[in-house]
């Protein structure tokens, strides 16, 4: 009689299986958090480090992401778009999305501006706003373009208010030299816009949170194991004790 048969020894090798991934998981998902942290402190430093002149430097979103920057030009305020569905303090309105054409090139800058309230009694009124005329210097941060929305239906090219906006597909329809990222304006203008931008959101809380849970699936299936060996240890032990016959028999 043997304390392991061959069922048993599968679910104990199955079992540290599952134990050496959920330990894995947890391990990367801490390497991911960390990942971001780093991320963060590097956000903080280009943040603080002295800004970059759009127009002059040579200006990468990877590498300058969330750098602060001016621009100097004058914005087209004709071609604003209305980004719709986005929030600001739990409040639905818009972002004022406006080109502007950098001071003596032929390239022009999409500038996050900031955002505005809905009407939802009339949703395609835009509440009132100031537009600086002719050169005017921008302050703000590098940022990605924005995200692009699920939707059902592709806005048209002309759309004013809109879902989404590609940058590439809106410097082609307009005839324009567009560069690849976005000027996230900062500042309280006094303009009738508001600029309470969230923080870039890493994810690192979730990262903690799932390696929490691997870690926890980890732990549990340990005990689990350790539980089903010294079960089988004992039933051995009682089974070899029923066997083995009394002294003197």
């Amino acid at each position: 009689m043997r304390a392991f048969g061959p069922k048993d020894l599968l679910i104990i090798i199955l079992g540290a299986l599952v134990i050496g991934i959920t330990t894995s998981l947890g391990f990367w998902q801490l390497g991911r958090a960390h990942e971001k942290e780093a991320l963060h402190l590097r956000m903080d430093q280009r943040e603080r480090a002295s800004p970059l002149q759009i127009g002059a430097d040579n200006i990468q979103l990877q590498a300058d992401i969330w750098r602060r920057a001016t621009a100097t030009g004058s914005f087209a305020e004709k071609l604003t778009v209305y980004l719709q569905n986005r929030q600001q303090n739990e409040q639905t309105g818009f972002w004022v999305m406006t080109p502007l054409k950098l001071a003596g090139r032929d390239e022009y800058v999409m500038v996050q501006r900031g955002w505005i309230p809905r009407n939802f009694q009339a949703m395609d009124l835009i509440a009132p706003y100031k537009t600086p005329q002719g050169l005017t210097q921008i302050d703000g941060l590098i940022a990605p373009p924005p995200s692009e929305w699920f939707s059902f239906f592709s806005d048209p090219p002309a759309a004013v208010i809109r879902q989404n906006v590609n940058l590439k597909q809106f410097a082609a329809f307009h005839h324009i030299k567009l560069l690849p990222f976005v000027l996230r304006q900062s500042g309280n203008l006094h303009d009738g816009l508001g600029r309470e931008w969230p923080a870039a959101n890493t994810g690192i809380s979730t990262n903690y949170g799932y390696a929490a849970q691997w870690f926890g699936m980890s732990a549990t299936g340990v005990v689990l194991l350790i539980y089903f060996v010294f079960w089988r240890l004992r039933k051995f032990r009682l089974g070899r004790g029923a066997l083995t016959p009394p002294d003197g028999a």
